[in-house]
């Protein structure tokens, strides 16, 4: 570690002020890393945070001890291994939070990260420590500070700029441009309307909302949400719920974060019963790009997931990577992980061929 770093370690982020630090992401806020403390659907059973100073930014990292992560089970899933762990591992940040890297604006940065991480898991007796949804170019820099761990593919994340010219939407071919805009007037012409409600706001709606997200999950694999998860999450920086309405009712919703102008359209839930009656999630789409030019963002980011239609709606994928460290010898660990990640790579290339269009 520089002489010029200071790491502090804070037992909850709510010892931290939100100005205090300058989270890259919406998930590397101290409000998103105060409200995944609370969180049970994800069995956070402790949690630490490391403050760090002296570089070009002040940044807090999340430590959460967890015994038992819902999303992590659906991504051995989808990969085709059986379970990894047989104990708790330490999560920094959560794999829910879509982007990573916290603490990884400078090598002194990371090498306390990892140095500090891994005192910390240790004390914890877990098994790993695992640096969650890092690029292939932060997979590169962690590596090349603290050359131990195994990089495991997990996911691939999407973006694009905004496309400008008095558009709200990405760029995308015009035959795909068209046919979103003809969804959304179908939508329109069936009744469906846009509510927007941002922190406190969204309380009275989370149930019907948990349900929908907890179905669109169950969908396509495994559940990985419950209430708690969003309950927790209201209060983070430039979080608002977009919610498709009909007759009363929630026909579609996406929890969104606006941060450092790119919006973040981190998880949607859909009534499945009316879908394809009612359009109801090209409308949400194309709402929420159009409330993100709207409120000042330049990028758009639909999320994980989904990889054709996001594709052919504009935008790029990122791969996504959890570098593990072990906090004890296991030799047979980097094999299953390194199996782990080569199922990943196998699956988001069998989706990638599906030539349908995949709505949600």
């Amino acid at each position: 570690m520089g002489t010029s770093v200071s790491a502090r370690w804070v037992r909850t982020a709510a010892e931290v002020p939100e100005s205090a630090v300058d989270g890259r992401h919406f998930s590397t806020t101290v409000g998103w890393s105060h409200g995944w403390e609370g969180v049970r659907t994800e069995h956070v059973a402790d949690h630490r945070h490391l403050l760090l100073e002296g570089g070009p930014v002040a940044e807090l990292v999340p430590y959460y001890l967890v015994s038992h992560s819902p999303l992590w089970e659906a991504y051995e899933a989808d990969a085709g291994v059986g379970p990894i762990w047989s104990g708790p591992v330490v999560y920094s940040s959560s794999l829910y939070g879509e982007y990573g890297g916290a603490g990884g604006s400078t090598p002194d940065y990371i090498g306390t990260c990892v140095d500090l991480g891994l005192e910390q898991a240790a004390r914890w007796e877990a098994e790993a420590l695992i640096f969650g949804n890092l690029t292939p170019t932060e997979v590169d820099a962690w590596s090349a500070v603290r050359p131990g761990g195994t990089a495991v593919l997990v996911d691939r994340a999407y973006a694009a700029p905004i496309d400008g010219a008095g558009s709200p939407l990405p760029a995308m071919r015009r035959r795909v441009r068209q046919e979103l805009l003809r969804q959304w007037r179908r939508a329109k012409d069936a009744g469906l309307r846009l509510r927007v409600l941002a922190g406190a706001e969204m309380l009275s709606v989370l149930d019907e909302f948990t349900d929908l997200a907890m179905a669109a999950a169950e969908k396509h694999g495994i559940n990985i949400y419950g209430k708690d998860i969003f309950e927790n999450l209201v209060s983070a920086p430039g979080a608002v719920l977009l919610v498709a309405e009909h007759d009363g009712r929630m026909a579609a919703a996406f929890l969104c974060f606006l941060h450092r102008r790119r919006f973040s359209m981190w998880t949607g839930g859909i009534d499945y019963s009316n879908l394809r009656e009612l359009k109801s999630y090209a409308f949400l789409v194309y709402e929420s790009m159009t409330y993100a030019a709207a409120h000042g963002a330049e990028i758009i980011d639909p999320g994980r997931g989904n990889f054709v239609y996001k594709q052919r709606h504009g935008f790029q994928g990122t791969d996504l990577w959890a570098l593990v460290y072990p906090t004890a010898p296991r030799p047979a660990l980097r094999e299953a992980l390194l199996r782990m990640s080569e199922g990943i790579h196998g699956y988001i290339t069998r989706s990638l061929r599906h030539d349908e269009l995949v709505e949600l």
